[in-house]
């Protein structure tokens, strides 16, 4: 499974983020690019523990459950609300939320996976590679969305 802490799987994301443009098109969704582009950004701030969860009881805390989403289930299109926390950053200038989603990407690759991470909104509790390996499927869901 790809991972991004694997510099393999991080860098086809990391070029494939610099073919989107403000104005490309969605191919499903609500969001439009930038919105995309912090959202992802957000989802890497909380796995990295930079923004705090909530956290809502749901089904998909059960490991077997969880697992199904993380590792093997495709996930539907525009079907899926993401969690407040994930929609915190406002877009604002396109280059520059372009660079910081980078800057979150590296700093996500050079964690360690073995260390205690954040708990997900949703999940709950993830190890590293669980977070390593939803991080780049969050990722490549939404570059498709908008067609890199």
């Amino acid at each position: 499974m790809k991972t991004l802490f694997d510099i393999d799987a991080r860098s086809p994301i990391q070029g494939r983020i610099d073919r989107l443009e403000p104005n490309s098109a969605r191919q499903w969704g609500k969001m439009h690019a930038g919105q995309m582009v912090c959202h992802v950004g957000d989802q890497l701030r909380v796995a990295l523990g930079e923004l705090e969860t909530a956290g809502v009881p749901g089904f998909l805390r059960f490991r077997p459950l969880r697992q199904l989403f993380v590792y093997w289930l495709p996930w539907p299109k525009g079907r899926i609300e993401a969690p407040p926390e994930m929609l915190t950053t406002t877009p604002s200038e396109w280059n520059d939320d372009v660079s910081a989603l980078h800057v979150l990407i590296e700093n996500f690759g050079k964690e360690d996976p073995v260390a205690k991470w954040a708990s997900h909104p949703g999940f709950g509790p993830l190890s590293g590679d669980e977070w390593g390996i939803l991080s780049w499927k969050h990722l490549d869901y939404h570059l498709q969305q908008f067609g890199v």
